[in-house]
């Protein structure tokens, strides 16, 4: 299992769960690195119940992306939370495909993200170039009796 999270997307998810809006959040930045403005991408509903059952419902219809270099952002699913967190949540294994439109390249990234109370989910890395990137967002959540698949969702992001 890898994790790519940094103090400030730390920071910024909790400060989003806890209802700061995210254009506050691109004032933050942590060390000697300048923060990059964060935009929120529309997806189509995700759905899926959590594979805790008696729990919140797995359900998104956002990205909140942010630039990280020339072709390059990082694009978070901050949205989906679990009652079951003394128990130790669940796990979401997120699966974002990614279409170019402008250069017809293509790719796919994974990340896996522990799910509680005000936890998120999982952050994507990507390097699609500059240009209209259409992704397509999946999960599936587990925990150590099964895991559940969750439906796909997509929309259009900006990449600079």
């Amino acid at each position: 299992m890898h994790h790519r999270h940094t103090i400030r997307t730390r920071v910024a998810t909790a400060l989003a769960a806890a209802g700061v809006a995210a254009s506050s959040l691109a004032a933050l930045s942590v060390g000697s690195g300048t923060a990059h403005a964060e935009t929120v991408a529309p997806l189509e509903r995700c759905w899926g119940i959590s594979p805790n059952i008696v729990d919140q419902p797995y359900s998104t219809a956002r990205l909140f992306v942010s630039q990280t270099g020339p072709g390059t952002v990082t694009a978070a699913v901050r949205d989906i939370s679990s009652f079951w967190t003394f128990s130790g949540g669940y796990e979401s294994v997120g699966r974002l495909d990614w279409h170019n439109l402008n250069t017809n390249r293509k790719g796919t990234d994974f990340d896996t993200a522990k799910i509680a109370l005000f936890v998120g989910g999982p952050t994507f890395a990507l390097n699609t170039g500059p240009g209209k990137v259409r992704v397509t967002l999946s999960a599936v959540n587990r925990n150590a009796l099964w895991a559940i698949p969750t439906t796909a969702c997509s929309g259009t992001i900006t990449v600079r």
